[in-house]
């Protein structure tokens, strides 16, 4: 499959090729950690960007300035989107020289954005954010020199009016101008129409040198960049990746993101492995703990990688999980289900870790001014779910997302659940426990899919619920693998919580690996420090076994 990928991107036309250079990179160049499990899936997006783009030197070469005014239904005010041109004759679609590439051809447009197309016929197509359908129209360009067109996109669902912000927790650039950086966030977000963005501060000898966020993140502290973008639609904050690893792509103690920080919390990457110098000494929980006391919120990255989630969890200070930013390295089981069927209370949440290649965020409901304290508040109160398309709302019949339901005994209990989606996302699951115990097929209306139940669950312990997508079964228009999944609802049953110890004994287990690993691969001071670096999975261990014990006693 590589060999065969690599040839077909030897037929690409340079230009296109210089388009994927700016929007593949974004799943290329992120995180070593997220890049190794996607090198092939970027492969593929980017053999089929250039196998369904039109060879430009095979077209018309007389040109057309054709200014683009993509509307919402019923407003008056051209907004940015993201736009594809298509040849309708064979299907292809055109490159845009000069313009954003998200994947795919593909691009984020300014609003009334004019750009450079041949003069032909031409299909333009447009969306905008999760909630509108596709708008779609065709000119002919034949002779013409300049040309308008407008678009209208039709929502089927109004995420604002419910009360719904989204955010994308999770984000760095690099290899740009800072004009270029700034444009970039000016533009593309509000293409997307999400409505807030953390760009996190992070550091890696000697890559770093081409980390633009760093120095927009570095200046907001002072009031800048990001401060004046907030004036312009959407909400900007920044944040930090506290980060180890014991070598380039490695496991290590893992990757945090401390959001709404009112300084860097130092050093910002630990240990020789990311900075070349220095030792492993520093656990990332020392950063974390600094977080907690500044109020800074703390949300765990890339799924399952590193060593420290596991404690880090299970000593209560990590306020969210991120799954699927950066990749989709790891599975809901194996990340936020065990941690839940202990009994901890596992928020949801997501970004896109390098670029916004992905449509990816995690929305909660917020109906008074939109503020990072309070969006953050929501999101560490459970009230979220993450999708990449889908929109997605579960109620019960006593609580919605983050809230306990307490039950004197078990019974059968009615979950409200829908899911809508402007792509076919094949089926709406509703998880008990972890398992799939209902289902129901999407189904088209118009141009959107839809999802609707009434799920009457037998409760017969205690635990949680959430509502989830079936997984793997499409992908967006980006090429990505859709997901969409609410944090939970959780069930306290005959006054107990739920604790599996057979989850907590491979909790265990994996701690006692990682402290094998740790040994085996980390450069300490002496003893004494590899020894308090190790007590920080001590700790919980012992206190994993003493649950086991006080469980089995009563």
């Amino acid at each position: 499959m590589r060999k065969l990928c690599a040839a077909l991107l030897l037929f690409l036309p340079a230009t296109v090729l210089a388009l994927l250079a700016i929007g593949s990179w974004n799943s290329a160049t992120g995180h070593e950690t997220t890049r190794r499990s996607h090198y092939l899936a970027r492969e593929l997006a980017q053999a089929e960007t250039g196998v369904n783009a039109e060879d430009l030197d095979q077209l018309p070469t007389s040109q057309c300035q054709l200014q683009i005014n993509v509307m919402i239904d019923g407003e008056d005010l051209a907004v940015p989107a993201v736009v594809r041109i298509v040849n309708p004759q064979t299907g292809k679609t055109i490159p845009l020289k000069g313009e954003i590439h998200r994947n795919l051809n593909w691009y984020s447009l300014d609003r009334s954005a004019t750009v450079k197309v041949p003069q032909m016929k031409l299909r333009v197509e447009a969306i905008r954010g999760l909630d509108t359908e596709m708008a779609s129209t065709e000119l002919d360009l034949d002779g013409k020199t300049s040309a308008s067109v407008q678009l209208s996109l039709k929502k089927f669902y109004d995420a604002h009016f419910r009360g719904l912000r989204g955010g994308n927790t999770h984000l760095h650039l690099m290899k740009m101008t800072h004009e270029e950086a700034l444009h970039y966030l000016r533009v593309v977000p509000q293409s997307d129409a999400i409505d807030l963005v953390y760009l996190s501060y992070l550091r890696r000898i000697p890559d770093e040198r081409h980390y633009i966020s760093n120095q927009i993140v570095a200046d907001s502290f002072a009031g800048g960049s990001l401060q004046r973008l907030s004036q312009q639609g959407v909400l900007f904050d920044h944040g930090e990746e506290h980060r180890h690893n014991f070598g380039r792509g490695s496991q290590g103690y893992g990757h945090v993101m401390l959001l709404n920080l009112e300084q860097l919390i130092h050093p910002v990457s630990l240990g020789p492995g990311i900075m070349g110098e220095g030792t492993d000494d520093i656990p990332i929980q020392r950063g974390i703990r600094q977080a907690h006391a500044d109020q800074a919120t703390v949300i765990w990255c890339h799924n399952t990688f590193g060593f420290e989630d596991i404690p880090n969890w299970m000593a209560g200070l990590v306020h969210a999980q991120n799954i699927f930013d950066g990749g989709t390295h790891g599975t809901y089981e194996d990340t936020f289900y065990r941690y839940l069927n202990l009994g901890l209370k596992v928020p949801f949440s997501t970004g896109t870790d390098w670029f916004m290649y992905d449509f990816s965020r995690v929305y909660v409901p917020m109906y008074d001014e939109l503020t990072s304290v309070g969006w953050l508040k929501e999101l560490r109160d459970g009230r979220s779910f993450i999708t990449n398309g889908p929109l997605l709302e579960l109620d019960a019949e006593r609580g919605g997302l983050g809230e306990t339901l307490t039950l004197p005994a078990p019974n059968r209990v009615t979950f409200m659940g829908k899911a809508m989606g402007r792509v076919d996302f094949g089926e709406l699951q509703i998880v008990y426990n972890g398992q799939v115990v209902d289902r129901v097929a999407a189904k088209k209306e118009g141009g959107y899919y839809h999802a609707e139940k009434h799920f009457r669950v037998e409760i017969t312990g205690p635990g949680w619920v959430a509502l989830r997508i079936k997984p793997d079964a499409n992908t967006n228009e980006l090429g990505r693998p859709l997901f969409a999944h609410t944090s939970p609802i959780y069930l306290e049953v005959g006054g107990k919580n739920i604790f599996r110890e057979e989850v907590a004994k491979q909790l265990i287990e994996e701690m006692n690996q990682s402290k094998i690993s740790i040994k085996k691969l980390g450069k300490f001071t002496n003893d004494e420090a590899r020894d308090q670096l190790i007590s920080v999975y001590d700790r919980e261990i012992e206190k994993l076994e003493q649950r086991i014990k006080q469980e089995r006693s009563e």
